[in-house]
C-alpha cells in the first residue's frame, strides 16, 4: 500500500509539471518557495547579483500577501502588452485574484530578476 500510495504522489507530482516550459517550472518553483516564506530551495537558481536584494523581511511580506489570495492555482506564461521586452511574464492564479510575474533569467540560467505583484482590477461594464 504504501508502494502505491508513493508511485501515486509521484505521478501526481509529475502531472502538475507536465506541459511547463523551463521558464514556467523555475517561475512556480519561486512563487511557491515564496509563498512557504522559504527561498532555501531556490536560492542557487538566483542570480549573485540579486541575493542580497531577497531579503527575509520581504520575502515574508511578499509570502503573507500571496498567502491572503487564497489557494495558488497555477500560472502560465504570456506575451502580453504590459510584459517588457527581454522579460519572461506570466499570468499567476490565485482563489481571489490574478497576479502577474516577470522574470529575466540570465544566459547562464541564473534568475536575474523576479517580481510579482497584482493584476490590475478587471473593469466591469
Amino acid at each position: 500500500m504504501r508502494k502505491f500510495l508513493a508511485a501515486t504522489l509521484a505521478a501526481l507530482s509529475l502531472a502538475a509539471c507536465a506541459g511547463q516550459n523551463r521558464d514556467e517550472r523555475e517561475a512556480d518553483k519561486i512563487t511557491r518557495a515564496v509563498i512557504s516564506n522559504n527561498m532555501s530551495p531556490v536560492v542557487s537558481d538566483l542570480d549573485p547579483a540579486i541575493k542580497g536584494q531577497v531579503t527575509r523581511v520581504r520575502v515574508a511580506e511578499l509570502s503573507d500577501e500571496l498567502n491572503d489570495q487564497g489557494e495558488y492555482q497555477g500560472l502560465k506564461q504570456t506575451n502580453a502588452s504590459w510584459c517588457r521586452v527581454g522579460y519572461v511574464c506570466f499570468d499567476v492564479k490565485f482563489a481571489k485574484r490574478p497576479y502577474r510575474e516577470v522574470m529575466k533569467v540570465g544566459s547562464d540560467g541564473k534568475v536575474q530578476y523576479w517580481w510579482i505583484h497584482a493584476a490590475p482590477q478587471q473593469q466591469s461594464s
